[in-house]
C-alpha cells in the first residue's frame, strides 16, 4: 500500500518550500519513485471522462492499485534562500476561489474512485497562508462560508456560494459542489523556515476510497408513494394527478386538504394522519402519447417548455423548505411524474440558460439557482426571481409505469423529500 504520509514527511526534509505548484508536483512524483521504485508514475494524464479533457496531477500505479493524486499549492509573498537556492513566492490571494478549487478536486476524486478509474484518491494542499487553516475567531459570514476548510472543519454534502456572491467571484466556478464522503480538516506542519507566519507551511491531506465515494445517504421511497405507484394510474392532467394522490392518501387514512394555505404559500396537498403531516407539491408533464391503456384511450399532449417546468419544480422545493422550517412534524415532498425523457436524461447541450434548474437523474441542486444572463424575457417572464435553497438535493428518478417499448411509453417519477 502506498504510504503518502511517509513520502511527504521525507520530502519536507529535502524540499521544505517550492517555487510553484508544478515544482511541487514534479518533486512529489520523484519522491514517490524514490520510495517505491517499482511504481509507475504519470503526470498530467487524462484519466476520467471519455469525451472531456480532464487531467490528473499525478497517477501512481503500485502493486496493481491506482492512486489518483491532486495537488494544490497556495502562497503568500515570501522570499528566502534554501541551500543556495533563492525563492520568491507570489501573493496569490483569492482564498475564496482557492477553497472552492480544493473541494472541487475532492469531488473529482470521488467521481474517479466511484467510476473505478482509481482505487484511491488523495488530495494534498500545501500553503503558507494561515487564512486557509486558522480557526476563525468569530462567526463566518463571507460568501464562501460553505467552502471553509480550516482546522477541525467537517465538510460534506452540498456546498455552494452564498446568495449575495458577486458574479466576478463565481466566474468559472458557478456550479455547486456535492461531496458524498464526510471529511474532517486536519492540518499538520509541513515545514518551518522561520518564526514568521509566512515562513510556516502547513499541509492538508484528504484520502478518498470506495467507501467515501458511495457514502451518500439514500432516502427510501415513502410507503404512501410506493402504494400509489402500484396502482399504475395514468392521469390525464396535473389536476387529475393531484386528485388521484389525494384520493389515495384518503384511502390509507389521511385527512387531506387541497390547496391549503400555509402562511404566504399554497400547498397542493396537506395530509394529516395521527401525528404525521405531509406537505406535497405535485407536477405532471407529458410528451405526446396516444395509446390504449386498460379499456380507455389515452391522449396525452406534448407540453414542451421543459426549461420553465424545471424552474417550477425547483421552486416547489424552495416553497416546501419554507413550509417545513420550524415544523418538525411536517414532511415535505416535491413530486413530478412524466413520460418526457428530457427531464430525467442528462441534456446533451452544455451551458443552457436553465442549467441551474436541471433535474436529470443523479444531478445535485443546491444554493442559489438562477437563469443565465442570455435567457430571453419570454422564457423568464413571471419566473425572474432566483431560487435560494438552504439544503442540497440529489435527483433520484424511479420507474413509475411502463406501457411498452414505444416512444414516450415509459413514465418515471421524481420524488424529493424536502428538509
Amino acid at each position: 500500500m502506498l504510504n503518502i504520509k511517509k513520502v511527504l514527511d521525507s520530502l519536507s526534509k529535502k524540499r521544505p518550500i517550492f517555487h510553484a505548484e508544478a515544482d511541487f508536483q514534479q518533486s512529489l512524483a520523484w519522491e514517490i519513485r524514490e520510495h517505491y521504485p517499482e511504481s509507475q508514475i504519470r503526470l498530467e494524464t487524462k484519466v476520467f471522462g471519455a469525451d472531456r479533457k480532464v487531467y490528473l496531477d499525478i497517477l501512481c500505479v503500485y502493486q496493481g492499485r491506482k492512486y489518483a493524486i491532486e495537488l494544490k499549492y497556495k502562497t503568500l509573498s515570501y522570499n528566502c534562500t534554501i541551500n543556495d537556492e533563492e525563492f520568491a513566492l507570489n501573493n496569490q490571494g483569492a482564498q475564496d476561489n482557492g477553497r472552492y478549487d480544493v473541494l472541487k478536486d475532492v469531488q473529482r476524486l470521488e467521481e474517479m474512485v466511484a467510476a473505478g478509474v482509481a482505487d484511491e484518491g488523495v488530495l494534498i494542499f500545501l500553503t503558507n497562508d494561515k487564512s486557509y487553516y486558522a480557526m476563525p475567531t468569530q462567526e463566518i459570514t463571507a460568501v464562501d462560508r460553505k467552502f471553509r476548510i480550516h482546522e477541525g472543519m467537517t465538510v460534506n454534502g452540498g456546498l455552494f456560494w452564498a446568495e449575495e456572491t458577486g458574479k466576478g467571484t463565481m466566474k468559472g466556478r458557478e456550479k455547486s459542489i456535492h461531496l458524498k464522503g464526510r471529511y474532517v480538516m486536519n492540518w499538520e506542519t509541513y515545514s518551518l523556515l522561520d518564526n514568521s507566519s509566512k515562513g510556516e507551511f502547513r499541509g492538508l491531506m484528504l484520502r478518498i476510497d470506495k467507501t467515501d465515494s458511495q457514502q451518500e445517504e439514500k432516502l427510501e421511497c415513502p410507503s404512501w408513494f410506493q402504494l400509489f405507484s402500484k396502482k399504475g394510474e395514468i392521469p390525464i392532467s396535473q389536476r387529475d394527478l393531484i386528485e388521484k394522490v389525494a384520493n389515495h392518501l384518503h384511502e390509507i387514512g389521511y385527512k387531506v386538504q387541497i390547496n391549503r394555505e400555509i402562511g404566504k404559500d399554497k400547498i397542493d396537498l396537506w395530509a394529516v394522519k395521527d401525528t404525521k403531516v405531509l406537505a406535497i407539491e405535485v407536477r405532471y408533464k407529458t410528451a405526446l402519447l396516444q395509446t390504449i391503456y386498460g379499456d380507455s384511450e389515452m391522449h396525452l399532449k406534448k407540453q414542451g417548455a421543459q426549461d420553465i417546468s424545471r424552474y417550477d419544480y425547483i421552486n416547489d422545493i424552495g416553497k416546501l423548505e419554507r413550509v417545513v422550517q420550524g415544523r418538525p412534524d411536517v414532511k415535505g415532498y416535491a413530486l413530478l411524474i412524466t413520460n418526457d425523457h428530457l427531464y430525467w436524461q442528462q441534456p446533451k447541450r452544455q451551458n443552457s440558460v436553465d442549467e441551474a434548474f436541471h433535474i436529470h437523474d443523479g444531478h445535485v441542486v443546491a444554493g442559489v439557482c438562477s437563469w443565465k444572463e442570455e435567457a430571453s424575457q419570454g422564457t423568464t417572464s413571471g419566473r425572474e426571481k432566483p431560487i435560494s435553497l438552504t439544503h442540497s438535493y440529489k435527483m433520484n428518478w424511479q420507474p413509475y409505469l411502463q406501457l411498452g417499448e414505444k416512444k414516450n411509453e415509459l413514465f418515471q417519477a421524481l420524488l424529493v423529500e424536502v428538509r
